[in-house]
C-alpha cells in the first residue's frame, strides 16, 4: 500500500496539540494551537542555534538560549512542540516559541539474520506516518504496552533476498518492533524515530525508493515510499496529541 499523503500547515507526519484556555471574567474559551515538528538542529558559530526541517523550512526559536545544553548540537534530530508567533525574523521561515523538546531515536538499517531475528522481534505496529527526507527514513507509530519496559524498533535488510532491489528498482525493507516483555495490554503507546538513508544512497544511487514490509495490527502490510514523490513541502501538520510517549531503543 502507499504511504499516506498528509496536508501539511506549514511538519512531524505528525501532531497538533489542541490546548484550550477558560478566560474567569467572562468564561470564553480561547483555541490554543501548538504544533509539532521534526528536524535537525543547526548550531554554527556565530549564530544563534535553530531547527531546520526535512523540507529545509527553518524555524527560529524565540527561547532558544533555554533549550536543554544536551540537545544543542550540531545535527540533533529534535521533535519540537511550538507554538507559532506573529513576528517575523529575517533570514528564517518560522519564528516560533518552544514549549518542549526532546530527541528522536535515529539508528543505522541493520541486517536481520536467522541468528538475530529472535533479537530483532516482531511484536504488531502501527503506522501513522512515514516520510522520507536526503538523510532519513522517519516513521511516527503506535504500538500497545503497558510502558513499563523500553521497546526495540528497527529497520532491518534481509542479505538472502536473490532480487534487492526489486524489478521495480524498491529497496525491500522490514521495520520490525520487540516489545521486550512489556506486557501486551490494550493501550497505545507512540514513538517516532529516524533511519539513516546514507549508506543505501551511496550503495544505490538509482533506487527508485523504499518498499517496507510491517507486521501491523492488521496483519502484514507493505509501505512505499518514492524517493521522486517524496514531501518535500512537508513542515508541520495537525492532528491530535498522543499523550503517552514509548521509551525506545
Amino acid at each position: 500500500m502507499k504511504v499516506k499523503q498528509f496536508l501539511w500547515t506549514g511538519l512531524l507526519g505528525v501532531i497538533l496539540l489542541c490546548g484550550f484556555l477558560s478566560c474567569d471574567n467572562d468564561n470564553e474559551v480561547y483555541y490554543v494551537p501548538y504544533s509539532y515538528a521534526v528536524g535537525d538542529m543547526v548550531v554554527e558559530d556565530g549564530f544563534e542555534p535553530y531547527i531546520q526541517l526535512d523540507s529545509k523550512k527553518t524555524l527560529f526559536p524565540s527561547n532558544g538560549n533555554r533549550l536543554p545544553s544536551y540537545l544543542v548540537k550540531n545535527g540533533q534530530r529534535v521533535i519540537v512542540n511550538f507554538s507559532l508567533l506573529d513576528t517575523q525574523r529575517e533570514g528564517y521561515d518560522y519564528h516560533i516559541l518552544v514549549n518542549d523538546i526532546d530527541s528522536v531515536l535515529v539508528k543505522n538499517i541493520i541486517p536481520i539474520t536467522p541468528e538475530t531475528t529472535d533479537s530483532i522481534g516482531n511484536d504488531p505496529i502501527n503506522i501513522l506516518d512515514m516520510w522520507t527526507s536526503d538523510k532519513y527514513l522517519t516513521v511516527q507509530f503506535e504500538m500497545r504496552g503497558a510502558g513499563r519496559e523500553k521497546h526495540m524498533i528497527n529497520l532491518v535488510r534481509d542479505y538472502t533476498l536473490s532480487s534487492n532491489p526489486d524489478g521495480e528498482g524498491y529497496l525491500q525493507l522490514k521495520l520490525r518492533h520487540n516489545r521486550m516483555n512489556d506486557p501486551d495490554v490494550q493501550h497505545f503507546l507512540w514513538g517516532v524515530a529516524s533511519f539513516r538513508l546514507a549508506d543505501v544512497n551511496t550503495e544505490f544511487p538509482d533506487l527508485k525508493g523504499l518498499k517496507i514490509e510491517v507486521r501491523t495490527s492488521h496483519g502484514t502490510e507493505v509501505f512505499t515510499c518514492d524517493f521522486e514523490n517524496a514531501d518535500n513541502n512537508r513542515s508541520f501538520t495537525e492532528t491530535s496529541e498522543k499523550s503517552v510517549s514509548a521509551d525506545l531503543e
